[in-house]
């Protein structure tokens, strides 16, 4: 009986994944895969949370324009872009150049990996800046600080549901790209 439930288990794992694979695109090669590495690497975070942010940020459109002005495929705020471009010695900075790839892919990458340095590698605190900005993150630690490692103790629903998501589907992308390993797809 124990050597039918283990493969078992894994086939309803598989099946799982592929029917995720349908929704946030899992075993989809993403078209911007090679930017994604580049500043990953060059940033030195693990290019999954990347992955993670950007499918929840933009759904993968290099277009979008929030309500609130953010841009890209990471949704850069200009006033942050602006920031971040004068931290990189980036001197031709335009609000035009966030639609492209690259550079969205670029200012996104190094901000994200600024909040996680600042939270000393948290990641529910990196999330939640990330989404609400360092001044709010600061305000509810001072006020809760177990949200660093309770999600549920955030108090806006927003950034508490955005938290919630990005950690899901990158440890969703984690787990595919173990089993991708094992399955050699």
């Amino acid at each position: 009986m124990r050597k039918f439930v283990i493969p078992a288990v894994f086939v309803l794992i598989v099946l799982l994944l592929f029917n995720f694979n349908k929704k946030i695109g899992l075993f989809d090669k993403n078209p911007y895969e090679n930017y994604i590495i580049k500043y990953s690497n060059q940033f030195g975070i693990d290019s999954l949370l990347v992955k993670a942010v950007m499918k929840k940020e933009s759904n993968l459109n290099p277009n979008v324009v929030s309500s609130r002005g953010a841009v890209g495929l990471m949704q850069i705020m200009p006033v942050t872009a602006l920031q971040i471009a004068n931290q990189l010695n980036i001197r031709s900075h335009s609000n035009e150049q966030l639609k492209e790839a690259e550079v969205n892919i670029m200012f996104g990458t190094y901000y994200l990996q600024r909040l996680l340095n600042y939270y000393y590698n948290n990641l529910i605190l990196s999330l939640a800046a990330y989404n609400a900005g360092i001044g709010n993150v600061e305000n509810w630690y001072k006020q809760y600080p177990e949200i660093n490692k309770k999600i549920h103790k955030i108090p806006f629903k927003e950034t508490r549901l955005y938290v919630r998501s990005i950690i899901f589907t990158y440890k969703i992308y984690k787990g595919a790209e173990i089993l991708k390993t094992l399955l050699k797809i």
